[in-house]
């Protein structure tokens, strides 16, 4: 009777780990390890001040904003390939202008609310003071598994891209103890 529990508790045991392994394989965009690569950028947003400015309901939105402050492109949820993210800012960067989306704040080809904030290497970001370039944002947090995953896509989006786009992680709502934690590992 104890050798039939042994095994049956071997099987459960063994599934149990093989499910694990395989929905860790099959998975797109498996949650990485501490971000402590990320050389962007990254802002502290912790009264979600700007974040309502951005209308912000939840976490993760990316906005693009162009040279002259004028929103291009926002996209509501995470990515999934760091490929989806580069094709997204060459189909934003090339495009000649987007048509507004009614009832979306800030509006797509509107001027994008101005923002003052801390960020994690004691400076502060302000986005006037970015004009003349093109401007990334990344609204996240780090209890967002999604926004996690994305990260790394970001990074290295800032790696090929860097030189054209200002990438600025705003982290939503989070102190910077716990931001400063995540990023260091």
């Amino acid at each position: 009777m104890r050798i039939r529990k042994a095994i049956q508790l071997t099987i459960v045991v063994v599934v149990i780990v093989v499910a694990i392994l395989v929905l860790r394989w099959y998975l797109p965009g498996r949650v990485p390890s501490p971000a402590s690569d990320v050389t962007f950028t990254i802002a502290l947003d912790r009264d979600q001040r700007i974040g309502a400015a951005y209308n912000i309901g939840g976490v993760p939105v990316t906005l693009l904003i162009d040279e002259e402050g004028i929103v291009r492109g926002r996209i509501v949820g995470a990515f999934r390939s760091q490929e989806d993210l580069i094709r997204w800012l060459e189909d934003v960067t090339s495009s000649q202008g987007a048509s507004p989306l009614p009832g979306v704040a800030p509006v797509i080809g509107h001027a994008a609310p101005d923002f003052t904030l801390a960020t994690l290497d004691g400076q502060s970001v302000t986005l006037s003071q970015l004009r003349g370039q093109w401007v990334l944002l990344n609204f996240w947090t780090t209890w967002c598994r999604y926004c996690v995953r994305q990260i790394p896509y970001l990074q290295a989006a800032f790696e090929e891209r860097g030189d054209e786009i200002e990438f600025i992680g705003i982290s939503w709502g989070e102190s910077e103890a716990k931001v400063r934690q995540y990023i260091e590992g």
